[in-house]
């Protein structure tokens, strides 16, 4: 599926898809979550890591849901999404003990 849409492409692009993976497109997508699902207790329903199988494929889509912390790339230490990032940022690391340790 070839995107017509240059502001959309744009848009996708800045999230982190190549030119070539916008080009060919899948018709169903699997999405990752980078940030927890909550439900309107505040409790955590989908962990982070967790996936939705055969969502529609297309770019609109797709862009909709990365805007909420879905992508079609698992989350992980190398990903520059807002979520993974600030994940990062804010995990304090523990020694042998379990005590926290300062970053460097």
């Amino acid at each position: 599926m070839v995107i017509g849409n240059t502001n959309m492409k744009t848009e996708l692009a800045s999230a982190g898809y190549s030119v070539k993976q916008l080009d060919e497109w899948p018709a169903k997508a699997i999405l990752y979550r980078h940030k927890p699902a909550y439900n309107t207790e505040g409790n955590i329903t989908d962990e982070v890591g967790t996936f939705v199988e055969n969502v529609p494929g297309s770019p609109d889509y797709i862009l909709r849901k990365s805007r909420i912390g879905m992508f079609t790339f698992p989350p992980s230490d190398k990903c520059e999404c807002k979520w993974c990032r600030e994940r990062a940022a804010s995990t304090l690391k523990r020694d042998d003990n379990g005590k926290f340790v300062k970053k460097k």
